[in-house]
C-alpha cells in the first residue's frame, strides 16, 4: 500500500512498455520484473504487509491484485482521500507513519477475520526464506490440498509453492548484496538455497528478475557498490 505525496513515477513492464500508475495504489504479489523511472521531487510512504495480512484486515481477494498497481480510492473508497490529505499536510516522516499506524489499527480492530492456517503457512514461508518443502508442510497441517491452495490464493495471491519461490529469490538477492558473492562463484550459494543444479538456479533467477545472475550483479548499482568496495 503506497501513498505518494510527491511527483508520480513511471513503471515499465518486462516488455519495456510504460504502465500507467496512480498516485496512491495497492499492489499484490509481483511475479514479473519491472523497472521504475523516477523524476522530479519524490515523496512517498508505504506499508509492506505480511503476505496474508491485507486479506485478513480488509477482506480483499489478493489474486485480483497480482502484478498490478490498483488505485486505492477504487479499492477502499473515499476514506483514502482523507488519509492522503493528512499525509500530504504532515510535516515529518514520523507524523506520516503515525497516521498510517492509527489507520491500520482501527481497520484491524474492526475486522471480523482472524489469522488462520493460511496466515501461519505464509508467515512460516517468510521465516524460512522460501527454503521449505511446501508439500511436506501441508501434510503436517493435515489440510485438504486443493481447498488449502484455493484459500492461499485468496489470501496471498499466488500458490504456496510459488510464494516460496518468490521469497527464496528475494532472500537470494539480499545474500548476493550483503555477502559480496563473486560473479562466477555460485556453487556454495546454489547449495545453500536448495537448487538442483546451476542451470536450475539460473533459470529460476532469470525468470523472476529478468536478468541472469551475472548480468544482475553487473547492472545493479547497489550490488555494484558492494563489489567495488
Amino acid at each position: 500500500m503506497v501513498f505518494n505525496y510527491g511527483e508520480c513515477y513511471q513503471v515499465f513492464n518486462e516488455k519495456n512498455q510504460a504502465v500507467p500508475t496512480t498516485k496512491n495504489f495497492l499492489s499484490g504479489q509481483y511475479t514479473k520484473s519491472y523497472q521504475l523511472q523516477i523524476k522530479g521531487k519524490i515523496g512517498m510512504i508505504g506499508i509492506v504487509f505480511r503476505p496474508a495480512a491485507i486479506n485478513t484486515i480488509f477482506g480483499l481477494p489478493m489474486y485480483e491484485f497480482s502484478n498490478i498497481r490498483m488505485n486505492l480510492y477504487d479499492v477502499l473508497g473515499k476514506e483514502i482521500d482523507q488519509i492522503q490529505n493528512r499525509i500530504a499536510e504532515a510535516k515529518t516522516y514520523q507524523e506520516r507513519i503515525d497516521i498510517l499506524d492509527n489507520y491500520l489499527l482501527i481497520k484491524a480492530l474492526k475486522s471480523d477475520k482472524k489469522p488462520d492456517r493460511t496466515d501461519y503457512t505464509a508467515n512460516l514461508i517468510v521465516q524460512k526464506k522460501g527454503i521449505i518443502n511446501v508439500s511436506e508442510l501441508m501434510d503436517d497441517l493435515y489440510v485438504c490440498r486443493p481447498q488449502f491452495e484455493r484459500q492461499f490464493l485468496q489470501k496471498v495471491g499466488v500458490s504456496p509453492k510459488y510464494y516460496a519461490r518468490i521469497r527464496r529469490i528475494g532472500y537470494l538477492c539480499s545474500i548476493m548484496a550483503n555477502q559480496r558473492w563473486k560473479i562466477n562463484d555460485w556453487h556454495d550459494l546454489i547449495y545453500q538455497m536448495g537448487y538442483y543444479d546451476q542451470s536450475h538456479f539460473i533459470k529460476e533467477f532469470t525468470a523472476f528478475t529478468g536478468k541472469s545472475p551475472s548480468l544482475y550483479l553487473k547492472n545493479n548499482v547497489e550490488l555494484l557498490n558492494y563489489l567495488n568496495s
